[in-house]
């Protein structure tokens, strides 16, 4: 899921290029010109579309709001909506799209789209790097975005995609440190969750079944409070798994079933697979 924490990056960053876009003479005029408010109204739509699980919807109202403000020249609000119409086409499965759009923002060599906005790029550009399994490629993005912003607020996630690279590699201590320390750091809620997963799948890998059933218990409280249905059937069925290595097989047995009713139900429902959280 897009996080709130880079929602509220994001939007400062927005309300940083249209205060610049209405500036004049020294003073903002008393109401927004029409294009920067229509420009404002698209980007609204399209996170209400994101809620309501449209991505559809979400990914026509980012591009209409992406090509507004490329019409005003109001480079950072359209690079901002450029990584968010990247997170939308991932998730409806064109990757081509998405990182043809964040490699548009990379390559700038304008110095005019600010460093959050170019870690941001990288980051979304290493996740889905790592989702179509080139992991190299996806490490080599997320060093860019460590470097381009050390303190932005989507750190977390970045930090979580390291575990989840050194997971990859079987680097399971590592995986563990970086969990660990996101789910220390006072993250949003998805992250937390993210980080617990990870935790939880590093420790099933070091014979520590006991501790992952911990991590999943508390990665599954917090996918219930975020209502995040695809997540919620992982973290049961990463509690199967370490119930099952426990030696509790009944037990583990009820949390696989519970996991298939989940996923099956949320399949069923309108938009489906639509609802999975972006990344």
């Amino acid at each position: 899921m897009i996080s709130r924490g880079y929602l509220q990056a994001a939007a400062r960053l927005l309300s940083a290029a249209l205060l610049l876009a209405l500036a004049a003479c020294g003073s903002a005029p008393p109401r927004q010109p029409l294009a920067l408010e229509q420009a404002r109204k698209a980007e609204q739509a399209a996170y209400r579309a994101l809620r309501d699980g449209d991505l559809m919807r979400a990914r026509e109202m980012f591009r209409q709001s992406m090509l507004m403000q490329q019409a005003l020249d109001n480079i950072a609000a359209s690079a901002m909506a450029a990584v968010n119409l990247s997170s939308v086409s991932h998730k409806l499965g064109d990757d081509a799209a998405a990182l043809g759009l964040l490699d548009g923002i990379l390559a700038d060599s304008t110095a005019q789209i600010p460093a959050e906005l170019r870690a941001a790029a990288a980051f979304r550009k290493a996740i889905i790097l790592a989702d179509a399994g080139k992991f190299a490629e996806a490490e080599a993005a997320l060093l860019v975005a460590n470097q381009e912003c050390k303190q932005c607020a989507f750190v977390p996630g970045m930090n979580n995609l390291s575990a989840r690279l050194a997971l990859q590699k079987g680097d399971f201590p590592a995986a563990l440190a970086l969990a660990k320390g996101v789910t220390s750091s006072g993250a949003e809620k998805d992250e937390q969750a993210n980080a617990q997963r990870i935790a939880a799948r590093a420790e099933i890998a070091l014979a520590q079944p006991e501790a992952a059933l911990a991590h999943f218990q508390a990665a599954l409280a917090l996918d219930k409070e975020l209502a995040l249905s695809s997540r919620i059937a992982e973290d049961l069925q990463g509690m199967a798994i370490a119930l099952d290595r426990l030696g509790r097989k009944p037990e583990a047995e009820t949390f696989a079933r519970r996991a298939e009713s989940v996923a099956a139900a949320a399949q069923m429902l309108p938009g489906g697979v639509a609802k999975k959280p972006l990344p």
